[in-house]
Formats: C-alpha cells, sequence, structure tokens
C-alpha cells in the first residue's frame, strides 16, 4: 500500500519524521563535511609548520654535507606519532637521509613532487624546500598518516546514528500527540460525511475545534450541507409537487427510455388504459397500448430519432388510434415530447381520450349541416323578403310623392292666384304648408337613399380624406350666410374606402356641425385625425349648442333628433346613415358633448 493510500494520521506522522530526519541528516551531514574540511585545513597547517622548522634546522646540515647532523634532525620526528616517514634530499634530488634510518630506500619517492603538500589515500605527503638566502640546498619529504582523522570520522559516525535514532523517538513521541490537533478535526470531518453518506441524513453538522484554517474548512463543509439540505429539501417538494400533478393529471402521462421501455404511467394512464403500473413499468410500450398495426411504424419512428436526433412527430399533436387492456381500441390525442438533452434520450407522451369529443364533433358536424341547410332556407326567404320590401319602399315612394306633389301644386296655385284674398294669417298657413310638402319630401329621400346604402356594393380606392373633408366643407359654405363657420382642418390620415360614400359622411357630419354652431358669435368647426398600425381615427368637432351626453345613444337611430324642428332642421335620418356606411366599411361611430360646450363626432376606419 503506497502513502496516498494511508489513513492521514500515518501519513501526518510520516511527513514529521521524514521532516525530521531530513533536517537531522542535513545538519549532521553539514557538521561532518565542515569537521573533515577543517581537519584537513589543521593537519595541513601543523605538518607545514613542522616542516618549516625542520627544513630551517637543517640548512646548515646540507650545506656542509653533515649526514650525523641532519640524522639529528629527522631524528626528532619520534615525538610526532603522525609522521610516518621524512626524507632529506639534496640540491640534485638524491635522498641524503631518512627517517625512520632502518626503513628501505625504496620506502621514499625516487623523484620528488611539486613543493607543498597532497593527499594520497590514507597519507598527507608534503614536500618543503631547505632555502639558505635565496639558494634552494634541498628538499625536505614528509608523510604523516591521517587514519586518526578515519577514526575520528567513524566515531562522528556512531554519534550521527544515535543522535537521528533518539531525534526519531522523540519526533514519533511528538507527532504522535500533535497530528491528534490536525488529523483529528480531519478525521471527525471524514467520519461526519461518512455518516451523511451511509444515511441520507444532511441534517448532521460537523463539530468547529478552532479558528484555523480547518476551523474555516468545517464552516464551508457546514455551510455546504446547509445548501445541500436546502437542494435536497427543495427537491424532495418538487418531486412530491411532481407525484401531485402527475396523479391529479387529467391526462395520461407515459415516459419511456430510448429503447421504448415505460418509466412512469400516472393514475391517469392507468384509467385509459386499464393496466396498473406494476403491470407496464419497465416493459415495451409498443406491446400492450399500441395497436398492431401501428407498431412497426413506431419502432421505425424511434430508431429514426436515435440515428438522427430528428422525429416529426415530436412536440406535434396527433390523433392516433390506442390500445385498452381488453383489446378495444379507441381514439386518443397524443403529443410526445423528449425530457432535457442528456444522453441516451427520454420522452414523454401526454395521452388525452377523445372518444367523446369525436362523438361530440360528430354531433356539430351533424348540427352545422342541419343549420346550413337551414341558413340556405332563411336566406332565401330574406333575400324574396328584401325584394319585396325594395317593391314596397319604392311603391310607397311613389304612392307618398304622388299626393305630396299635388298639395305642393295646390299651395302653389293657392300661393299665384288667392295671395291679394289671402289674410296673414292664411299666407302663414300655406307657407307652412309648403314648407313641411318640402320636408316630407327630403325626408322620403332620404330613407330612400337609407334602404338603398345596404343593396350598394362598395367600390373602395385609396381616398386623400383631407382634400375629401375641405371639398365637403367649401360646398357647404358656398353660399352666402351670416355667419360663415371657421375651419381648422388638419392633416388627415389617407383612408380605404367608397369615395361617394365617404363624403356622404363628410356632408352630414360638416352640415350638423354648421348647423348647430351657426347661433355662436364665432363658428369654429375643427377636422383632425390620426394613424395606429390597426385603424385611422377621425373626428369633427364643433362649438355649437351640443346635446346631454346620457342621450349620446339615440343619436345613430331612425328619426332620433335631441332638437325640436323650430330649434334647428332635420329629418334624423343623417347620422343613422352615417353609422350605417362606417358599419359597412368596418369602423364606427361615436360622440361625446355637454349642452352649450360644442359636440365632436369621432370615428374609424380599419387599414
Amino acid at each position: 500500500m503506497t502513502l496516498r493510500d494511508q489513513p492521514i494520521r500515518r501519513k501526518l506522522m510520516a511527513i514529521i519524521l521524514m521532516t525530521s530526519g531530513a533536517v537531522l541528516l542535513l545538519t549532521c551531514g553539514a557538521f561532518i563535511v565542515s569537521e573533515w574540511i577543517t581537519f584537513r585545513h589543521g593537519l595541513v597547517q601543523s605538518l607545514a609548520t613542522l616542516a618549516r622548522i625542520t627544513a630551517d634546522n637543517s640548512s646548515a646540515a646540507l650545506a656542509f654535507r653533515n649526514t650525523e647532523d641532519a640524522q639529528a634532525v629527522l631524528s626528532a620526528f619520534r615525538i610526532e606519532r603522525n609522521v610516518v616517514a621524512a626524507g632529506l634530499y639534496d640540491q640534485y634530488g638524491k635522498l641524503f637521509v631518512r627517517y625512520p634510518t632502518n626503513a628501505p630506500a625504496v620506502a621514499f619517492p625516487s623523484t620528488l613532487g611539486a613543493d607543498g603538500h597532497q593527499f594520497a589515500q590514507s597519507y598527507l605527503v608534503l614536500y618543503q624546500p631547505v632555502m639558505e638566502s635565496d639558494k634552494r640546498l634541498g628538499t625536505l619529504y614528509l608523510k604523516s598518516d591521517v587514519s586518526a582523522m578515519y577514526e575520528r570520522f567513524r566515531l562522528y559516525g556512531g554519534i550521527v546514528v544515535l543522535v537521528m535514532g533518539f531525534a526519531f523517538l522523540v519526533a514519533f513521541a511528538i507527532s504522535a500527540r500533535l497530528q491528534k490537533r490536525i488529523s483529528g478535526p480531519i478525521l471527525a470531518l471524514a467520519g461526519t460525511a461518512k455518516a451523511i453518506s451511509d444515511r441520507k441524513d444532511y441534517s448532521v453538522r460537523a463539530c468547529k475545534v478552532g479558528e484555523d484554517e480547518l476551523g474555516l474548512l468545517t464552516d464551508a463543509f457546514n455551510h455546504m450541507l446547509n445548501q445541500i439540505q436546502e437542494r435536497d429539501t427543495a427537491l424532495r417538494t418538487e418531486e412530491t409537487r411532481k407525484s401531485a400533478i402527475l396523479d391529479s393529471a387529467l391526462d395520461g402521462i407515459i415516459s419511456m427510455d430510448h429503447l421504448g421501455r415505460v418509466l412512469e404511467f400516472n393514475p391517469a394512464a392507468e384509467r385509459i388504459f386499464e393496466y396498473t403500473r406494476d403491470q407496464v413499468i419497465g416493459k415495451d410500450m409498443a406491446e400492450f397500448i399500441i395497436p398492431p398495426s401501428l407498431r412497426e411504424e413506431h419502432r421505425r419512428g424511434l430508431r429514426h430519432f436515435l440515428a438522427t436526433g430528428k422525429g416529426p412527430v415530436l412536440g406535434q399533436r396527433l390523433e392516433l388510434r390506442a390500445l385498452r387492456a381488453d383489446g378495444t381500441e379507441f381514439p386518443v390525442e397524443l403529443s410526445i415530447t423528449r425530457i432535457g438533452s442528456e444522453e441516451p434520450p427520454t420522452f414523454t407522451g401526454f395521452v388525452r381520450e377523445i372518444t367523446a369529443r369525436k362523438r361530440a364533433d360528430e354531433e356539430i358536424r351533424r348540427l352545422n349541416a342541419e343549420l346550413e341547410q337551414r341558413v340556405i332556407e332563411r336566406t332565401a326567404q330574406l333575400e324574396s323578403a328584401n325584394k319585396e320590401l325594395e317593391a314596397f319602399s319604392y311603391s310607397v315612394s311613389h304612392d307618398l310623392r304622388s299626393p305630396l306633389r299635388g298639395i305642393a301644386g295646390y299651395s302653389q296655385i293657392l300661393l299665384q292666384d288667392y295671395k291679394p284674398k289671402l289674410d296673414d294669417e292664411g299666407k302663414r298657413i300655406l307657407g307652412v304648408i309648403q314648407n313641411e310638402t318640402q320636408r316630407m319630401g327630403r325626408l322620403i329621400d332620404e330613407l330612400l337613399n337609407f334602404s338603398r346604402l345596404g343593396r350598394q356594393q362598395l367600390k373602395c380606392s385609396v381616398l386623400d380624406m383631407t382634400a375629401l373633408a375641405k371639398a365637403v366643407f367649401q360646398e357647404l359654405t358656398a353660399f352666402p350666410s351670416e355667419r360663415k363657420p371657421h375651419l381648422d382642418l388638419r392633416p388627415l390620415p389617407l383612408a380605404r374606402g367608397d369615395a361617394p360614400m365617404m363624403r356622404q359622411v363628410f356632408v352630414n357630419l360638416l352640415s350638423n356641425a354648421i348647423k348647430f354652431s351657426r347661433t355662436r358669435e364665432v363658428p369654429v368647426i375643427e377636422i383632425a385625425g390620426h394613424s395606429d398600425t390597426e385603424q385611422g381615427t377621425y373626428y369633427v368637432k364643433d362649438n355649437g349648442v351640443g346635446f346631454d351626453p346620457k342621450f349620446s345613444n339615440k343619436l345613430f337611430g331612425v328619426f332620433q333628433r335631441l332638437h325640436h324642428d323650430d330649434e334647428f332642421e332635420g329629418t334624423g335620418v343623417g347620422l343613422a346613415l352615417v353609422h350605417r356606411i362606417l358599419h359597412r366599411h368596418g369602423g364606427r361611430i361615436w360622440a361625446e358633448s355637454r349642452p352649450e360646450e360644442g359636440a365632436t363626432f369621432y370615428f374609424t376606419l380599419p387599414k
């Protein structure tokens, strides 16, 4: 088992021990290296000093070739236990004397090396020149044993081993106590996490033991648990809500996987197909609710979607035949959607039994057929009645005009032939007869126009409403009068309609505006409008006598007048004619007013 698989307590102890061991090893290594360098340097310095003194003492013996004095100088090395050999060479490089005297000559180098020192195996060799003033008389050769140095370092090695062993024991004891303070909270977190994982209880919380990084980790862990608990609660609530929706849904809800196996089957589906949920979960849906004639098409469509990612029936409402548990087929309305985007895909179908709706549709088609036949019959009856009414209207018009013409003619004869014989009252009565006869004629004309309007074909074109309103106003005010009204005409949106009919609308509205504002000092008529995406809106406003707004619903009926004939003349048909024209164009008309504050008539025309 590798270190990464060990418990965290062992990991901490291993880290502490390895760290302590590495530090001790480096420290001891540095100490030994330092001692090695210092010892070698001291040994070289000591031997060099001894060599210089010996060389100085040997200069006279070499100068006079006195072997006895030279041997006496070298014999002083008896007290130097480390010096194992010494030789004095003359200026020609020949061995003059040696120490110890009984040492064979071959133990001494036949060729001298360079001045200075060098380490060879376990010895230190030094060559020191013997000088007399500036003249070199010879060379002193010294060979020192350095085995004591190795003995010393072996001792150091033993000490290092003892120190490291003791240090490891101390470090182990300390780490065994200290690692609990680090591993304890971590193990507690691990135990809490394991308990949560085993019991799925997200209400458990880890205990905080300090304000260090482990304390922050514990706080973060508990905060994470709070979020997980909230999400788990929300998820459980959502699952409960989902189950409630599935249980209470009136439509059958069936989910299946990419192999066509049933994953969900709600109570409504149980009622529709007469299978229990346990009977169908995990089974091939095509085998029990799809009629045999449609099963291969269903499987082919599923394979096509898995191969291409496209399904022509997804997101569509389809009317199909389905199969009940007893083998009977019945009509259903089906819509299929893919759930999410995960792979492999899953699908949900929403099924609604439409047997009753099919029966109702069939009944509606039967009733519609009967209704159409009745409409045809009633239309024929209405056409016949309209023709009879039209004939009656012309007959009435002709029959009414004949006596009116007679009354008008006799009145004119009276006025021409018997005017001198009539007193003032007779003349006044005769004038009233003539005026009423003329008014009756206008009324008949208005009624005929009103009746013909329903049969007249619309010839629509684009209309310049501004020019049309201006032309009508100029025609109506062409005759001299006491007070010609002031016209405030603003640009009007273009409209599409029948030009003669729309001209009649402006004629009637402007005639009323002129008539009801003539009592004002300065009659003013305002015409304006605006347009939006659906329709154009226009209005004709005057500053005349106005009317009580509670009677505004009577304005557009035939013979409905709000003023007496002796105040303002009129037939009571003009506004009804305007209302009918706008209605045929798909528009509408309404009015706003107050007594003595003028009146505003609005009308619309669809685009």
